[in-house]
């Protein structure tokens, strides 16, 4: 999910980057007409704030106006939000031959780029990239970044031919179709090493982390005749009509914006319970309508919300005995190494999805399933016959299974999901962090470094949030979360534009280390009024 990066886009006045500007023109989600609706579907237990509103003491998931964490020695809003207007004002002063190529684009493209997400950086205007290798990018400008952001994950493992995967890829292109309609070696080697790593039996592919869910939900719902899934409070599953809605106050349903792109009433085929609250997911499985649970094994939607002891095993026991089935999405957490999080934690669900940088950014996803639940699928295509083909059938398009995502999926589980490649990265990940720890002691600040892999987030409150309204308030809308980006981005940083966040590649140098602590120490010194 990408929200509250508005406090600083779409403008060069000061006096816009304010609080208000996190919901844009309106400030409210529950007051979205048409878009919000009491319901059942909808837990009827009442969210805990406590942990919220120690820092934030007006927190009220209905009003992101709310969210800025009050913390010690901190400077003020204004003052915060004033220093990443002017950060924010001299990089976009450097880069005009972006602002002029996205000019021309907006003759032909609606949003003066070709990508939904190339457009979401959501600054005065984008930036083109001219070259990017390893971790490094370049933009038309001739600005060299360290990249950190990684396209938002695709591309974590490095860009260009240093991954092997991109490498292999383009080698096999010289020499082999794109897409025949038919399987190939490649196929067999990935299933049988996806059920090695994550557990479960019987594989699909997909091109997109988002159509993998959606046809993970389709054949859940067809499994067990039932017609409605069920998410936790805040969460976030790609570019799904069940999925992109959550409950901004007990008993109530909302979607997070008010553009009509959705059919049916928001609450239709979708319930809503919180994170770690087993009584809560309880009350919405209880009529045993729900064919399946759809969740991460960390919740990564705001800086991250982890599972309290206990909760993964109470979530199971619960599927257990009202016969819902569980889907673990790891597309964000599969960076935790070569097992993913559920790997990490021992878990197992009833399906496993991971998109993104499963093919090393080659387009490609996966989905796995149990032989129960593969060979039913078999058993009533098969029953059905010819109107079950991969359109009608929901599970697929004419591209899923083509021969480079394929080839990409094995080089990366071969050669890039590995131990050896993760011990590596760790011990970068393991200096980056206590060396960012080091600075928030220096300057008191009451920060918090975590890492999931090769993840490593900084949380503007000092203590681990263990649910999405708490982790919400560690992000620190409102003047924290804009002067950390602004000033990075300003000092050739590419930080992941919707969260604080930094991903490590395999390519990272200590040099690259130094670099990006000067950065932090300098963010964190004027944060802190020093």
């Amino acid at each position: 999910m990408k929200i509250g990066r508005r406090s600083f886009i779409k403008t060069s006045s000061a006096a816009a980057l304010t609080p208000i500007a996190l919901m844009g023109s309106g400030n409210t989600w529950a007051s979205i007409k048409g878009h919000s609706m009491p319901s059942p579907m909808a837990t009827s237990k009442a969210f805990d704030y406590s942990a919220a509103r120690k820092w934030a003491p007006r927190a009220d998931a209905t009003d992101l106006t709310t969210v800025f964490p009050e913390l010690p020695g901190v400077i003020p809003q204004e003052e915060l939000l004033a220093i990443a207007e002017r950060h924010m004002t001299e990089w976009m002063d450097k880069t005009k031959i972006s602002k002029a190529m996205q000019e021309r684009g907006k003759k032909h493209m609606p949003f003066g780029i070709i990508g939904t997400y190339q457009k979401d950086w959501e600054t005065p205007h984008l930036l083109f990239s001219k070259n990017s290798m390893g971790n490094k990018v370049t933009d038309v400008d001739g600005i060299e970044y360290l990249d950190f952001n990684l396209g938002d994950t695709p591309d974590m493992y490095g860009h260009g031919g240093v991954n092997p995967a991109v490498k292999s890829c383009a080698d096999l292109l010289l020499k082999d179709g794109l897409s025949t309609m038919m399987g190939n070696e490649d196929s067999l080697v990935v299933a049988e090493l996806l059920a090695e790593k994550f557990g479960l039996s019987h594989w699909m592919h997909a091109l997109s982390a988002s159509d993998a869910n959606r046809y993970v939900l389709a054949i859940a719902r067809h499994h067990t005749g039932r017609p409605n899934i069920a998410i936790p409070n805040w969460t976030y599953h790609g570019t799904i009509d069940e999925t992109q809605k959550f409950a901004p106050k007990p008993g109530v349903i909302s979607r997070f914006h008010d553009l009509g792109i959705y059919h049916g009433e928001v609450d239709q085929g979708t319930k809503i319970f919180s994170w770690n609250n087993l009584e809560s997911l309880e009350e919405v499985l209880a009529d045993r309508s729900v064919a399946c649970i759809m969740m991460e094994p960390v919740m990564s939607n705001f800086g991250w919300a982890w599972p309290k002891p206990g909760w993964h095993e109470g979530v199971k026991a619960l599927c257990e005995k009202y016969g819902t089935l569980l889907c673990y999405d790891e597309t964000h957490t599969i960076s935790q190494g070569p097992n993913g999080m559920v790997g990490h934690l021992g878990i197992q669900g009833d399906f496993w999805t991971c998109g993104k940088c499963i093919s090393s950014g080659i387009p490609g996803a996966v989905y796995g399933m149990t032989e129960e639940i593969a060979h039913k699928l078999y058993h009533d295509q098969h029953e059905v016959g010819f109107f079950t083909g991969a359109g009608l059938g929901f599970l697929g398009n004419a591209l899923c299974g083509n021969t480079m995502s394929i080839h990409a999926l094995r080089i990366t589980l071969e050669q890039v999901l590995t131990e050896e490649v993760f011990a590596d990265i760790n011990r970068n990940v393991s200096e980056i962090k206590s060396a960012m720890e080091q600075v928030n002691r220096k300057y008191k600040a009451p920060f918090r470094i975590e890492t999931m892999g090769n993840r490593i987030c900084y949380h503007f409150i000092p203590e681990q949030a263990f649910d999405p309204l708490h982790g919400l308030i560690q992000v620190g809308f409102g003047g924290l979360f804009e002067l950390s980006h602004s000033y990075a981005w300003n000092h050739n940083m590419l930080i992941m534009p919707y969260f604080n966040m930094i991903m490590i590649t395999p390519q990272h140098t200590k040099k690259d280390t130094q670099a990006w602590i000067t950065v932090w120490d300098d963010i964190v010194r004027i944060a802190m009024g020093q």
